[in-house]
């Protein structure tokens, strides 16, 4: 079976001399990175559009050694439970004809029914097409490739899906290739906010082993922007499960390394499509390099959460923020806020899990320490003056293997058995001199459990850090 090009014309040149010259204009010349790549994100829309963009991307694997190009790409044309593979056969474009890589795809199919054998769900498909006359035109060899679509939005599936490709391509010189697009069809200025926040999510997630606070972030991205956009990344679907095939094997990190939306080609700003490219990379030396707040991005937040009370009193009701300027401000977070009134506590609401966006956590539970904290009255506010304001942000949960990994004075712990559980803030360390005191009382005196359960193989712990400041 050959997958004829279908796009051919339209994306990309249809004549071979023309194409060739066309990827060799996008492609750079780029210094090795320093860092292991086992996955690449690419955009797939017209080359006039996104060909810079993806040859950014592709520009950073021209000196790797691979065998297969393992696609996660977004489906467009028809809904798919699962994976759809192309189990056997071709992919043609004017650059010539590449192989499916059959034997993997066999074992995918007798691995998991997650996957299945669905070529009708690629033959009108561009989302895979698009990239191969890149592959073609920088590789050095003969390759093969893995072809699946894919955009279910159940979470299981795809950490499934994931898990099994790693698995089989884990002795196996093969690179993964994520095809997606960004936002589709805001504002320049929005699809710029929402993309940088998408990104900047995927990398947290990445950080943390955990793709679910990606899937979150874009449901927060888009509940915030739903009258603007139809989706935020066309490709969710393929992004997660091919992060999540990226961690097994090896990755820790994902790095941004061009951003840019139509508009900025077309002079239209008033409906784009957002493009982004980056590497899953092994990061060992920076793991806990996540919020990256300056000095003024957290004079802001402070700001606004003594805004939000005032403007509480002002109006009794909570304010409500668009999507800010700043990434980060826009990402799921989890966060306490402390209210301190001449030195004392007057009030402190929080959350252990991110639920809403950073900025839109702050002015919440600014207003709830203010006057949803029942151990104290309501704030008045003459009293407003008199307080001061603390916000600690807590970075996503990693979840560690042995309790050997737990930090001293650094980390905070959450301990998971059964349905007991139970969290010491790093602030606790103070008053205790040992790890295994400091987890003995977590667990007898907080969590509920026998005080050495913290040493069972069955209880799960998670550590995590707090970045907190205050005003002066």
């Amino acid at each position: 079976m050959i997958k004829k090009a279908t796009v051919a014309g339209r994306f990309y040149p249809k004549e071979s001399l023309e194409l060739k010259d066309n990827v060799i204009s996008y492609l750079r010349k780029t210094g090795p990175l320093k860092n292991k790549v086992y996955g690449l994100l690419v955009p797939h829309a017209g080359y006039v559009y996104s060909g810079a963009i993806a040859g950014e991307g592709f520009s950073h694997i021209k000196e790797m050694d691979f065998d297969t190009i393992v696609f996660f790409a977004a489906a467009h044309t028809m809904h798919i439970d699962g994976v759809a593979l192309m189990k056997e056969g071709f992919f043609e474009t004017p650059l010539g004809q590449v192989e499916i890589d059959s034997k993997i795809t066999k074992e995918l199919l007798k691995k998991s029914k997650v996957f299945e054998n669905i070529p009708e769900a690629h033959q009108s498909e561009h989302s895979i097409e698009v990239q191969l006359p890149f592959l073609q035109v920088l590789s050095k060899k003969k390759f093969k490739i893995v072809p699946m679509v894919l955009n279910t939005k159940n979470i299981k599936t795809l950490y499934e899906a994931g898990k099994a490709v790693a698995d089989v391509i884990k002795d196996k010189k093969a690179l993964i290739c994520i095809s997606s697009d960004l936002s589709h069809y805001p504002t320049g200025d929005t699809a710029t906010k929402t993309d940088l926040t998408i990104m900047k999510a995927l990398r947290m997630a990445v950080k943390s082993g955990d793709l679910s606070y990606f899937d979150l972030a874009n449901k927060l991205v888009l509940s915030k922007a739903r009258y603007e956009m139809d989706t935020s990344a066309c490709g969710e679907s393929a992004i997660i499960a091919g992060a999540v095939a990226c961690m097994e094997l090896g990755a820790d990190d994902f790095k941004l390394l061009r951003y840019m939306h139509s508009g900025k080609i077309s002079g239209d700003e008033s409906n784009v499509v957002g493009y982004g490219t980056g590497v899953f990379i092994e990061n060992k030396d920076k793991p806990d390099e996540i919020w990256q707040l300056t000095e003024d991005d957290k004079e802001h937040l402070l700001h606004y959460a003594r805004q939000s009370i005032a403007y509480y009193h002002k109006n009794k009701k909570e304010m409500v923020m668009p999507l800010s300027d700043v990434p980060q401000f826009n990402v799921p977070a989890a966060v306490f806020v402390t209210l301190t009134e001449k030195g004392q506590l007057r009030g402190c609401i929080g959350t252990m899990e991110p639920r809403t966006t950073l900025l839109d956590a702050i002015i919440n539970f600014a207003t709830s320490a203010a006057f949803e904290d029942h151990r104290f009255p309501p704030l008045t506010e003459e009293e407003l003056k008199d307080i001061k304001i603390e916000i600690s942000i807590l970075s996503p949960m990693i979840k560690i293997e042995s309790y050997k990994d737990v930090q001293k004075d650094k980390h905070g712990v959450l301990i998971k058995k059964g349905r007991s559980s139970g969290t010491y803030l790093p602030q606790v360390w103070e008053h205790f001199k040992s790890r295994d005191k400091f987890l003995s009382s977590l667990c007898g005196e907080k969590a509920g459990l026998p005080v050495l359960a913290w040493k069972e193989k069955s209880t799960d712990i998670y550590v995590y850090t707090v970045d907190s400041f205050k005003e002066k």
